[in-house]
């Protein structure tokens, strides 16, 4: 599972979300290692065009007095692939999560650092849903790469390719998934940039312990 990403404001990632034409990055959330249940920043077009909007980082809410929290019953931070066909926030609200790292852990332990080439910005797939003017999201999980089982075995985050194809489609009004299936799989690469890892001393932490290598 991703339970642990950045949002780094010295990688251009400003750039890049104007480069594919979504408005108002300005109201980027920046910052590392974001946790479960706070606030990040995602991309719909639930207004018509792609923008930038903050949603609370866990799919289902339920009532807190006149606001809207975590549900307790349903830890739903991440979306498994597998169950997307019964999920019709995937036919119809569909998300993008800029970021330009992850952790992940095996078991708790030897936590380790994601990224593409060096930092370079990219997209979570993800699902969102309202609860009025609340907005929140979850990230699509794949089963994991053959290389990179050893640091998490079950799953990897769902990564857009650099495609502005893709990303119109998948933010798009349009309720056929199927043209989404050939990217339900882990990929190692993005925009020409290999994939890197790097272990941290601990999940939260940015401190690292280890030099950076290609997966």
């Amino acid at each position: 599972m991703c339970s642990l990403f950045d949002v780094d404001d010295h990688a251009g990632i400003e750039r890049f979300i104007e480069e594919h034409g979504i408005h108002h990055p300005q109201q980027m959330i920046f910052g590392r290692r974001r946790r479960p249940t706070s606030k990040v920043s995602i991309v719909t077009a639930r207004h018509g065009e792609p923008a930038v909007e903050n949603a609370i980082w866990h799919l289902y809410l339920q009532r807190d007095g006149d606001d809207w929290k975590p549900h307790k019953k349903y830890w739903s931070i991440n979306s498994n692939w597998k169950k997307l066909g019964q999920r019709p926030e995937y036919r119809k609200s569909r998300c993008l999560i800029p970021a330009t790292a992850w952790v992940e852990s095996q078991h708790g332990e030897h936590p380790v650092e994601f990224c593409f080439g060096n930092h370079k910005p990219f997209f979570f797939c993800g699902l969102y849903k309202t609860w009025g003017e609340t907005v929140s999201c979850s990230i699509i999980t794949l089963d994991a790469h053959p290389d990179t089982r050893k640091y998490h075995e079950k799953s990897f985050p769902m990564i857009a390719p650099d495609d502005d194809a893709f990303i119109e489609h998948w933010l798009g009004p349009g309720e056929d998934i199927m043209p989404f299936e050939p990217y339900l799989h882990a990929d190692k690469e993005i925009g020409g940039e290999p994939l890197y890892v790097q272990p941290v001393r601990r999940a939260t932490a940015t401190e690292y312990v280890g030099s950076r290598q290609e997966v």
